[in-house]
């Protein structure tokens, strides 16, 4: 198959304001250290796990599934 777009981007389709919002929301929720390839559940890794994962992927991710973030960014999904 080609393609002739490969993907699509909106300009300035969500407001500033409400994407402040979201990082102010997500900055207040518990995050946690990003796991990647077999080193499934980072709760129950040693430190020579994390320290081995970290030079791999070092990141903090926190999950958002509140309405309003949906509603705000779905339709351009």
């Amino acid at each position: 198959m080609n393609l002739t777009n490969y993907y699509w981007y909106f300009q300035s389709a969500i407001p500033s304001r409400i994407c402040d919002d979201i990082v102010k929301y997500g900055q207040q929720l518990q995050d946690q250290m990003a796991v990647t390839g077999g080193f499934g559940d980072a709760k129950k890794l040693n430190q020579k796990q994390i320290k081995d994962l970290k030079t791999k992927r070092d990141s903090n991710i926190v999950w958002m599934n509140d309405r309003w973030i949906y509603k705000e960014i779905q339709p351009y999904v």
